[in-house]
């Protein structure tokens, strides 16, 4: 285990070391910081579960088949894991963008649509009277899909009932799959959803609708406005 402990903490040391030299003697060098901090926070989690894993291991290294000591041993092997999975290529092309992705705060739909197929899509809704159209224009619309929620007061005035709306949402998704719009952001979080009485809907009453039948009363027609996307 401490043979473990040098050799993860010298892989560490060296290339900083070298670093920090050229540093110090005003040589240039490439700190790729988007790369280097996330990779000395994966080394800070992984050291401290190959130092908590360690000492369960010693406390209980008179049980080698005792819960304790197998929970040390994973820590200690979990953090080795996480030490040198920041070398890989994988870490830095794929583990990266995801936890950024996750990180980051959803203020907005976060779909792929341009704002001529919201266009489109806004004048199939008034064709068959889904949009208020005195409360929603199409500036509105194609506003409240693209935009930041919080910088701008536009809303989007349906005339659809619960069951419906989940259908829009449905079929949105599916005509649009590269979009990462979840249910709970296009009703709730992004609060520019309203019914027609203009009070917002109710992502857990949407969210249970269509258990029974499985399509809206306006299914067919909400089938004619996607058709031109599919």
């Amino acid at each position: 285990m401490l043979a473990c402990f040098c050799f993860v903490i010298i892989r560490l040391m060296v290339p900083y070391i070298v670093l920090f030299a050229r540093f110090m003697f005003n040589e240039p060098f490439k700190w790729d910081k988007y790369v280097e901090k996330p990779r000395l926070v994966f080394y800070g989690i992984g050291l401290l579960l190959m130092h908590t894993g360690y000492y369960e291991v010693l406390d209980y290294s008179n049980n080698f088949v005792g819960f304790f000591f197998l929970t040390g041993c994973f820590l200690f092997l979990s953090g080795i894991f996480m030490t040198q999975l920041t070398w890989t290529k994988r870490f830095k092309r794929v583990f990266i963008p995801k936890i950024k992705e996750r990180l980051k705060s959803s203020k907005n739909f976060n779909i792929s649509i341009s704002e001529s197929q919201l266009a489109k899509l806004y004048d199939n809704m008034i064709r068959y009277d889904m949009v208020i159209i005195d409360k929603t224009s199409k500036d509105d619309f194609v506003r409240c899909f693209l935009e930041d929620w919080k910088s701008h007061d536009s809303k989007i005035h349906l005339k659809l009932k619960n069951p419906a709306c989940k259908e829009f949402y449905e079929l949105f998704k599916t005509n649009f799959p590269k979009n990462n719009l979840q249910l709970v952001d296009f009703i709730k979080n992004s609060d520019v959803l309203r019914r027609e009485d203009g009070q917002p809907y109710k992502y857990d009453t949407v969210r249970n609708a269509l258990t029974r039948n499985g399509v809206s009363k306006r299914s067919d027609e909400l089938e004619s406005i996607f058709a031109p996307f599919s």
